[in-house]
């Protein structure tokens, strides 16, 4: 009896042990790591290079995807020679496995994305633009990457589209290329859900919108975001959809676990990491960092901040002052979204901070405009978002709301308090982006000044020396009398 209690006991051991190991073999762990808008962040990716190892190391099936936006932010890259480069080289060395296209990769021009496309060792990809050059900026709708267990995932981006039907870059950047609805294009490609293991929507258009899209999908295992800047610090699913978003400027990165069993997602977690607050870094990426930032003429220092210079008002006086420093020009207006830093801290000025704060390049334009023309501009900013959106130097302005909050009329005062000359016409400065992108009444079309927004306002620190803008504020709202 005894020996054929041992005999039972050992067959329904061995069993239970082949179904664990048979259990084991069909369950499969991949790791996404996400990031977004890093903007030419380079300073963060020693640390983020060793965190990608130290999480390779733990695990077979590691990727590594950005959701839009490496360029523009930083100036040791956006007037690198070769413009944008540093961002690809140091993409390739931690082994990016796809991207999506954003709308600042336009920032540079097409050529330049095109270089910096056959650069990548990783495929960047979106559904929604069509260049009306085949040899133009032509990127593939999605990509399906294949394991080395032969699971296969499926990636599909998106980019952003404004109001007027084009990613938010200055237009003449995008000319020639076809931008169709984002959300329209990406389902055309749910077919692939069929053909993959992991479906992965790689969008850039903004949390919200990534929302809007699980909700309308629901064949998405995870959609990763960008454009937004948005910190998912509780992640949740929408229609069974994961969303995630990882912040900006590679501060964070988000990972997902995700657990397959015979081929299926049977489990899906996702987290915030630190980067800047990692403990190790890569010292060889860190030797690239370093040479990409021994760059001695950005490091001039050309001014000096008496005090800081903060947020958007004061910011913003700053960079108008600049543009209505030319001889040409008697009042000036810079759009909020422009202003790329939040603050300037008091001290040394140098040109890498002027081009933090303004990276775009675009060119000042003249327009003679009327008084009702000015206010038609002023108008037409603040009802995008019924909230102040141009600064400016020469003027302070005013904008009367409605009971809804929308501006209806503009009130104008010289810098010395006094009302403006209704009949007066005004030399105004505008950043060619303005011109291109904003909607207001003018009848002169404008004449460039041949002089980038960041050179005018480098110049005039150059002649100024010293500056305080503390408490600096030209731009007012109230409600209008009933």
């Amino acid at each position: 009896m005894n020996r054929l209690y041992a005999l039972l006991l050992l067959f329904f051991v061995m069993i239970f042990s082949n179904v664990s190991a048979i259990n084991d073999a069909d369950t499969t762990t991949v790791i996404i790591i996400s990031v977004n808008d890093m903007h030419a962040k380079i300073d963060n990716f020693p640390k983020f290079k060793a965190l990608v190892d130290d999480i390779r190391q733990q695990n077979d099936e590691v990727l590594v995807v950005s959701a839009g936006d490496m360029f523009t932010g930083n100036p040791v890259v956006d007037q690198y020679p070769d413009k944008g480069y540093p961002m690809i080289e140091l993409m390739n060395t931690v082994g990016f496995s796809i991207g999506a296209i954003g709308n600042h990769e336009f920032d540079y021009g097409q050529e330049t994305l095109k270089k910096r496309i056959d650069q990548a060792h990783f495929p960047l990809i979106s559904a929604n633009i069509k260049s009306n050059d085949p040899n133009g900026v032509n990127p593939a709708p999605y990509k399906i990457i294949s394991l080395k267990n032969g699971l296969r995932i499926a990636f599909t981006g998106v980019i952003q589209l404004n109001e007027s039907g084009m990613p938010d870059s200055h237009p003449s950047k995008l000319q020639g290329i076809v931008f169709s609805d984002g959300i329209r294009k990406i389902t055309e490609n749910l077919h692939l859900r069929d053909s993959c293991n992991i479906f992965v929507g790689l969008t850039h258009l903004g949390f919200e919108t990534d929302v809007e899209l699980a909700g309308k999908t629901g064949q998405f295992d995870v959609i990763l975001g960008g454009h937004s800047h948005t910190i998912v610090t509780n992640p949740v699913e929408y229609n069974h959809v994961l969303v995630m978003q990882a912040g900006s400027g590679l501060k964070s990165a988000a990972k997902i676990t995700l657990k397959l069993v015979d081929g299926k997602v049977v489990s899906k977690k996702a987290e915030t990491l630190s980067v800047v607050n990692y403990p190790r870094a890569d010292t060889a990426v860190l030797k690239m960092v370093d040479r990409f930032n021994d760059n001695k003429e950005l490091n001039q220092v050309i001014g000096i901040a008496l005090k800081d210079i903060s947020e958007k008002d004061e910011l913003g006086s700053f960079m108008t002052d600049g543009m209505n420093s030319l001889e040409a020009v008697e009042i000036a207006f810079q759009n909020n979204g422009g202003i790329r830093i939040d603050n300037l801290p008091q001290g040394n000025i140098t040109i890498k901070d002027v081009y933090k704060l303004d990276p775009f390049g675009n060119e000042i334009v003249l327009l003679n405009m009327s008084v009702p023309e000015i206010k038609s501009l002023i108008l037409t900013s603040f009802n995008r978002e019924k909230l102040i959106d141009l600064q400016v130097s020469g003027l302070t302005y005013t904008v009367l709301t409605g009971k809804d909050g929308s501006g209806v009329d503009v009130k104008l005062h010289m810098p010395d308090g006094s009302k403006v000359d209704e009949n007066r016409i005004f030399a105004t400065g505008l950043s060619s982006y303005i011109v291109s992108s904003y909607d207001f009444k003018h009848s002169d079309a404008g004449k460039t000044l041949y002089t980038i927004t960041a050179q005018a306002l480098i110049n005039y620190i150059r002649e100024q020396k010293e500056f305080d803008y503390s408490g600096v504020k030209r731009t007012f709202t109230e409600p209008a009398p009933q």
